[in-house]
């Protein structure tokens, strides 16, 4: 065999691992993304507060998941909400 026959062939064949390479990297899955989302609020202590807090977020779509009272200066809120992204 020619010298020029085997390193065309290498060539060939290096060239065709590479494309095989490439497209196993192209085709992996994205990372998942997350289900949920979460929002943390704190609001001023007095009902009207809450209450009007409570209504803005659940209009929105959001899902009251915690309430801490703390030291009664800021209540904090924690609010969850589906990711409507994920398939």
């Amino acid at each position: 065999m020619s010298r020029r026959f085997v390193f065309g062939t290498v060539v060939l064949v290096m060239m065709l691992i590479g494309v095989v390479k490439v497209s196993s990297v192209v085709s992996q899955p994205s990372p998942p993304q997350p289900r949920f989302e979460y929002r943390v609020i704190e609001v001023p202590p007095d009902t009207l507060s809450i209450q009007s807090a409570l209504d803005e977020y659940g209009q929105g779509g959001w899902e009251l998941v915690a309430f801490e009272m703390g030291e009664l200066q800021a209540p904090r809120m924690i609010f969850k909400k589906g990711n409507i992204s994920v398939p």
